[in-house]
């Protein structure tokens, strides 16, 4: 009997490996939308490859406990994050590149900075509009983060990227606290989330977000964030 061709065990091994790809993120997929749907609960195995279209025995197969199914799913969902660049992050990183490497002069600041003020409400709004599914994966899954530590590691590595960045702006707009600062942003871009999305504050709307973040920025700087009318894209 002929033996196959090395052309056509490696045709073969490829579409295996294809075929498991997909039912690995097909699994991971399914995972996300019980934990929208249902809570972080409701995540079995049984339960994730009913809704996966799969055996229970390829999830057991690819991820042998809920753990693994949690944290793999949360690093399969920043990764189809991260496939396009955030349009916020790119659009101010533009903006101050021509400062990069110092600080934007005194006589600008004001001007830019509003500018940030208004990409950064159009941001938060943007978090916050549809059917929130995004952000309920992640506020699901840093809740989650108390349990299991390679989760809460993967969680660190993906703040910190935001960290970065913010701690940057700060410091090309002349903060004397860049990190500081940045972190106070982080946490006050959060909170305006979840408020909105949980409906704690009920009137949180885009008027509302303006005024606090502009607030946040005028602290920040220390000086006033004159008003804007539009903010090209």
């Amino acid at each position: 009997m002929a033996t196959k061709s090395k052309t056509t065990q490696s045709r073969s091994k490829g579409s295996r490996e294809t075929q498991r790809g997909q039912t690995r993120a097909r699994i991971l997929q399914a995972v996300l939308d019980i934990v929208v749907e249902k809570g972080m609960r409701a995540v079995r195995h049984r339960a994730v490859a009913e809704r996966a279209g799969v055996s229970l025995g390829s999830t057991t197969y690819h991820f042998s406990s809920i753990e693994d199914l949690i944290v793999s799913a949360f690093d399969y969902f920043n990764k189809q994050q991260m496939l396009t660049v955030n349009p916020y992050y790119l659009q101010v990183s533009q903006h101050l590149e021509p400062f990069e490497n110092d600080v934007v002069p005194d006589v600008l600041r004001p001007e830019v900075a509003a500018w940030i003020c208004e990409k950064s409400v159009g941001y938060v709004c943007d978090q916050v509009a549809g059917d929130h599914f995004d952000r309920i994966v992640e506020f699901a899954f840093y809740h989650e983060s108390i349990r299991y530590p390679a989760l809460r590691e993967l969680l660190i590595t993906v703040r910190q990227v935001e960290l970065e960045f913010l701690k940057r702006v700060h410091r090309v707009m002349g903060s004397q606290h860049p990190e500081e600062d940045a972190r106070i942003t982080v946490a006050l871009f959060r909170q305006l989330e979840q408020s909105a999305i949980t409906g704690v504050h009920p009137k949180l709307d885009s008027n509302v977000i303006r005024r606090t973040i502009r607030r946040h920025m005028s602290l920040c700087l220390n000086m006033p964030i004159p008003p804007v009318t539009a903010v090209e894209s």
